[in-house]
């Protein structure tokens, strides 16, 4: 036993020289290639899913048999096409569209057996969340063509478009036909995102009918329809945490069918109407639960680590889950941090799981290639209970003293949760630690935490992120010398916020469509939300937060190397905030570069494989010529990966500042109505 232990760790030692000295990593070109699934629906026979892929270069969309056969292409536009729904008929396929990334969509329709995408809607507004009538013949979806946010009508037949109503976010029409459930946020000033209701409204039209009453200071979410169009399952967070509950629809009587202090999203009715399953998160992995619809004992259904089945409550967290018509099968998104997303299915009451698509590049099928996070939770600078996701490289131990990445997560209440990422494998994969903090104001610990950042974005959480990375430095994982960050969106503005609060931590930094000046940041379209949350009101009222977390107001202090990785099409992360730093960067003499990728949208995760081809390559060279002294010439990436791109600094602004301030007042939504987006301004 001693000599086995002995060999053990004489190859462990040797693995790891090996490993400082060659550090390959995992193919870029394999990663890249591997796309994933998130929306899928499935036809009424239950014998084909459609989905959205850009198996074939970019985003379109896919069917493929659930019992074998191969996938086919049922869309070949040159935008991106996504969200696919069957007709109740089983006929058609309704989804959205979208070209260059701008992510104002139309709706369109295809042949489910393929042909000819007919487009329904079209102008310069977004069209999105289509909604079958029972007999096929309309398609309901929400809108911004009657200059506020509304439930559009389309009859199949002669094309026509009506407005039905007021709508909101989350829509879904009732079974029978006959009703709509939507949110919409009906607190006034509501700057700390506490609130969302469930309303109601007949498909006729007609003023809706709140069903969350007397709930300002509780988030009431995802309602969805039980079988008899009588009862509505929801997620709400009135107990601290998100937890299931139903609400009849006629009295407005809500019972939650769970009060943990665990959260739950993605309620999903079975067909007869006796079980609503549901995703909990178990310490950042997701797995799918039932529990019967009069309340219970939940039982859980899925076995394989990771995210099962997702949650569209979290930000980052990925896919979704469905029922077949009979009630036999559940079909759900399946991604680890070996397994890229895909479709799965299973019984109705849990056993085995049968992977339907896959995705997964044939060069990285091997699961021993990659790494799953170790979770790590602490006490922060203030006794509070924080956590996050440590990936270490294989063959690594305490003492190697590695070269550290913090990755920050996205969205204003975000989270990293245990799914596939490509680009924390890659970088682990070279030798990198990774270190994904759960810091406070991410989303799965409850409402308290959540709202702990209120006003304090980019700095209590960036302590808490420190923090970690301090303890993993002191166990001796972490060279404290040869550390950098990266993130995309918020993790963008962490990134920049990290480099304010301590540049002498960093030894570079790369920013994926972020915030260098939130100022300017606070008066794009959808943006004041965001800001009023993490950073404090507005800059008028606010001014020391706006200058205090801004990069561009402290380039003659912060030194670190900054690379800038924006889309084409972001209305979010404009150019603009390059273009401001860029200025104060030559003035001081900081180094920075950047590149617009093109065609693209807000969001890593809908990048087109080429996209994300080029992105890898350029951050490897930056984080191995800063953190590692490796030469690599990033300036001449950058400026061969801008060629030919044509630069949009403030997507869709002329178009947003005519809608908003060049035409009469808009009739008004329901009292206290919002925008679809409910909590707007969260990315």
């Amino acid at each position: 036993m001693v000599r086995f232990l002995a060999l053990s760790a004489l190859m462990c030692c040797a693995a790891t020289s090996a490993m400082a000295a060659a550090r390959p990593g995992l193919p870029i070109d394999a990663l890249a290639k591997t796309v994933w699934i998130e929306e899928f629906d499935v036809a009424p026979d239950a014998q084909s899913i459609a989905y959205k892929s850009a198996e074939a270069g970019t985003y379109d969309i896919w069917t493929a048999p659930v019992n074998g056969g191969a996938p086919k292409q049922i869309t070949h536009m040159p935008g991106r096409e996504m969200n696919p729904v069957y007709s109740p008929d089983g006929k058609w396929i309704a989804f959205e569209a979208d070209y260059r990334g701008v992510n104002v969509r139309d709706i369109y329709i295809v042949p489910a057996a393929g042909g000819e995408p007919i487009q329904l809607t079209d102008h310069p507004l977004n069209d999105a969340n289509a909604m079958w009538s029972p007999d096929s013949k309309t398609l309901y979806f929400v809108t911004d063509m009657f200059w506020n946010t509304s439930i559009g009508a389309i009859d199949i037949a002669s094309k026509k478009i009506t407005r039905v109503g007021a709508g909101g976010g989350s829509a879904s029409l009732s079974p029978d036909g006959k009703m709509f459930a939507f949110t919409r946020n009906t607190k006034p000033n509501d700057d700390d995102q506490s609130n969302n209701d469930i309303y109601v409204m007949p498909v006729t039209g007609g003023e809706p009918r709140l069903l969350t009453p007397d709930t300002f200071n509780a988030l009431d979410s995802a309602p969805q329809w039980s079988p008899d169009s009588k009862t509505l399952a929801f997620i709400s967070d009135r107990n601290g945490y998100n937890n299931l509950g139903v609400i009849d629809v006629a009295s407005g009587k809500a019972t939650m069918l769970l009060t943990e202090n665990i959260e739950a999203s993605e309620p999903r009715w079975s067909p007869d109407g006796k079980w609503i399953s549901f995703t909990k998160n178990l310490n950042y992995q997701y797995h799918i639960f039932r529990i019967a619809a009069g309340g219970g004992k939940a039982q859980q259904l899925t076995t394989r680590g990771g995210v099962n089945g997702g949650s569209s409550a979290t930000g980052q967290t990925r896919g979704t889950h469905l029922w077949s018509a009979k009630g036999d099968q559940i079909f759900f998104y399946h991604s680890d941090p070996s397994m890229t997303g895909d479709v799965w299915v299973m019984k109705a009451a849990g056993g085995a799981e049968r992977q339907i698509t896959n995705h997964q590049d044939p060069a990285i099928r091997d699961a021993n290639l990659f790494v799953w996070p170790e979770f790590m939770e602490y006490k922060s600078f203030d006794g509070r209970k924080v956590a996050g996701l440590v990936y270490k490289p294989k063959g690594s131990k305490a003492g190697d003293k590695l070269p550290a990445l913090f990755f920050f997560r996205a969205n204003s209440n975000g989270q990293h949760p245990e799914q596939w990422h490509p680009y924390i494998q890659y970088f682990v994969s070279r030798g990198y630690l990774v270190f994904a903090a759960n810091f406070r104001g991410s989303t799965g610990r409850g409402k308290d935490y959540r709202q702990a950042v209120f006003t304090r974005g980019g700095e209590d959480d960036i302590h808490d992120a420190f923090i970690g990375m301090d303890m993993l430095a002191a166990d001796g994982w972490v060279d404290p010398k040869r550390v950098g960050a990266f993130g995309g969106s918020t993790g963008g503005y962490f990134t920049t916020a990290a480099a304010v609060k301590d540049p002498q931590r960093f030894k570079a930094g790369i920013v994926w469509y972020g915030a260098t000046d939130l100022v300017t940041l606070s008066t794009y379209a959808g943006m004041e939300g965001w800001n009023k949350f993490l950073i404090g009101k507005t800059p008028q009222e606010n001014p020391e937060n706006y200058y205090n977390r801004s990069l561009i107001y402290h380039a003659d202090r912060v030194k670190v190397p900054l690379l800038f990785l924006y889309a084409q099409g972001d209305s979010a992360a404009r150019f603009q905030q390059i273009e401001q730093y860029g200025v104060q960067a030559k003035i001081h003499g900081n180094w920075y570069d950047w590149v617009e990728y093109a065609e693209e949208p807000h969001g890593w995760y809908h990048f087109r494989p080429d996209s994300t081809k080029k992105m890898l390559t350029i951050m490897s060279d930056m984080f191995d010529n800063f953190i590692l002294g490796e030469a690599k010439d990033v300036k001449a990436i950058a400026a061969t990966q801008r060629e030919g791109v044509k630069i949009i600094r403030n997507p869709n602004i002329e178009l947003w500042n005519s809608l908003t301030n060049g035409r009469p007042d808009a009739p008004k939504p329901p009292a206290g109505g919002a925008s679809a987006a409910g909590r707007g301004g969260q990315r």
